[in-house]
């Protein structure tokens, strides 16, 4: 029975290899990257709790300053006032009536000034953030293309604009054994026989040819589960309606990458004889024996 695999990477690049003893990064030491890179959801979760919890600081502020707040009767009055006050509400029935309650009223608007400032600016750069909305196919191939023998991998473009100037770049890492017996991670590159497309607009089927010069040359399943290989692709280009960068990443593991398969053809025809891409089989293959012939 093979042994199972602890894979280094997941399908979008990120580690799967579990750090200890380093320094977790907070919202103390590197707030706007943490900031930028949480789920949407727990960014508005922590704006919220800024929100809520910096209200009821002032709030507690003026209750047991015995703030004078004209129509306050408790501290849920004086808690509707801050959130007032923070957002330069001004219904009128609450109203400061002392210097303390001024003195808030002025430290809350300053505040509520840079607060909005802040978090204005980091929602509209994680929104203003484009992404390529490219498909990768989930298994890579290896295995006769063209009369030779190659790595084959495909992507496709979900969106309906082009992206221009599309490079793509292939790499295997895997481990090895130097001559003293240490173990090494070693990323090769893996040249490609169409490595740029002027415009992605559809799809795109990305060949290496494995020859004598290739990493992969005389490549095995069995080797490529011992030495725990990967195929790591990045992808860039100009969006053609944006006109600005976007990237991508894909990673396959060792079970992702199939020998001696083909790709299902995603160019189909209506009954009208009208020419369509179908995505849904990107990441179909088939026997080589029995696939019909591959398109991009």
């Amino acid at each position: 029975m093979a042994r199972p695999i602890q894979q280094l990477l997941d399908a979008r690049g990120r580690t799967l290899i579990e750090r200890r003893n380093t320094r977790r990064s907070t919202l103390a030491d590197d707030a706007y990257h943490l900031l930028r890179t949480i789920s949407w959801g727990r960014a508005l979760m922590i704006f919220a709790a800024v929100f809520l919890g910096s209200n009821l600081l002032f709030a507690a502020i003026l209750y047991f300053g015995h703030a004078q707040i004209d129509h306050a009767t408790g501290f849920a009055d004086c808690f509707w006032f801050s959130i007032q006050s923070m957002g330069t509400i001004g219904y009128g029935y609450l109203a400061p009536q002392d210097t303390l309650a001024n003195t808030i009223v002025t430290i809350e608007t300053f505040y509520s000034i840079l607060l909005t400032a802040l978090v204005t600016g980091l929602f509209f750069a994680r929104f203003s953030t484009p992404s390529a909305r490219v498909l990768f196919a989930k298994v890579a191939i290896i295995g006769e293309h063209d009369g030779q023998r190659v790595l084959q991998f495909r992507m496709a473009n979900e969106r309906t604009t082009a992206i221009v100037e599309a490079t793509v770049h292939a790499y295997l890492t895997r481990d090895e054994k130097l001559k003293h017996g240490e173990s090494m991670r070693r990323v090769y590159d893996l040249k490609l026989r169409r490595s740029t497309s002027p415009v992605f607009a559809l799809s795109f089927l990305v060949v290496h040819v494995i020859d004598e010069e290739s990493p992969l040359y005389g490549i095995t399943p069995e080797t490529l589960r011992d030495q725990l290989a990967n195929i790591v692709v990045t992808f860039t280009g100009i969006d053609d309606q944006l006109a600005t960068n976007v990237h991508a990443r894909y990673v396959w593991s060792v079970d992702d990458i199939l020998f001696d398969r083909r790709y299902a053809d995603m160019f189909k025809l209506d009954e009208n004889g009208k020419r369509y891409i179908d995505l849904a089989p990107l990441h179909d293959t088939y026997p080589i024996q029995s696939a019909p012939a591959a398109a991009q």
